[in-house]
């Protein structure tokens, strides 16, 4: 293996970072972000879902992954918002939500953060994955972390969208479908909260593509919370070890030395793009 560090982008590679769904457990992609800075590795491109969408906006938005690790440390629930009436489709009024994803993504749209940014949601109508990768930037990764009885669903763009986690939880066909032609890809085990899928299993969801990244980094968050920060700074530390110890087994400097390769994103196998 190759001790140098090594850029993003290198005789035309360029790199994309695919965080995977994994709800609170999300805390772990920050801690991935830190063992990557540490070994020299910036990817251009960023996509996630769900949790990896917030992990990955933050990021995207130019927030140092200490930062990201700090900030996910702090949640509350009453930073998603306040318990609403039972009667209505989901549980959680998100103003609070948008009020910090607002001020967390500095107003911007996606165009204007420094790294290339994608967020995966589901569009109820068609129930496929949409690629959420223009548009305000807030409203696609409120859009991609809308899960379905939890979160309202989020209108944007004649569509309407929820939880990513339904239809795409590790979108490595967003990474090339934004330009990527080495993907990095981390992903949460489990993915999702229990029951995530179940809520609309009805709808018979078709699942995005599938395409496998050139790295595949696994992180075991089996045990830890779903839905409460209490355990941010071991899944943070979980994440960090994880990731250090997978990139000891790659040739970083091969991995980002090759040329363009063929992207094989979906074009009408489960997945749509569309501005936010």
């Amino acid at each position: 293996m190759a001790g140098s560090t090594a850029a993003a982008d290198v005789q035309g590679a360029t790199l994309g970072l695919v965080l995977s769904s994994g709800a609170a457990r999300g805390a772990a992609h920050a801690g991935a972000l830190l063992a990557l800075q540490e070994r020299g590795i910036d990817p251009h491109i960023v996509v996630g879902t769900s949790a990896g969408a917030l992990v990955g906006g933050l990021f995207a938005a130019g927030m140092s992954p200490e930062r990201v690790a700090e900030r996910l440390s702090a949640l509350t629930w009453s930073d998603f918002g306040r318990p609403r009436p039972s009667l209505t489709l989901a549980l959680i009024e998100t103003t609070a939500l948008r009020t910090n994803l607002d001020w967390m993504l500095g107003h911007k749209d996606i165009a204007d953060l420094p790294r290339r940014f994608g967020a995966v949601a589901t569009d109820l109508r068609t129930r496929r994955a949409v690629l959420l990768d223009s548009g305000d930037a807030a409203t696609a990764v409120q859009a991609s972390i809308a899960v379905p009885g939890v979160f309202p669903a989020v209108h944007a763009g004649g569509r309407t969208l929820v939880d990513g986690v339904l239809t795409s939880p590790l979108p490595v066909w967003a990474a090339h479908r934004l330009g990527a032609t080495r993907t990095i890809a981390v992903r949460l085990r489990p993915q999702g909260p229990p029951g995530a899928r179940a809520t609309v299993q009805r709808m018979v969801l078709p699942p995005a593509e599938t395409i496998e990244p050139d790295v595949d980094i696994v992180i075991d968050t089996g045990g830890y919370s779903s839905w409460s920060a209490r355990d941010s700074d071991r899944l943070v530390a979980l994440g960090y070890e994880t990731t250090i110890a997978a990139l000891r087994e790659v040739d970083v400097d091969a991995l980002l030395a090759g040329g363009p390769q063929t992207c094989g994103c979906p074009t009408d196998h489960g997945a749509t793009r569309a501005a936010s």
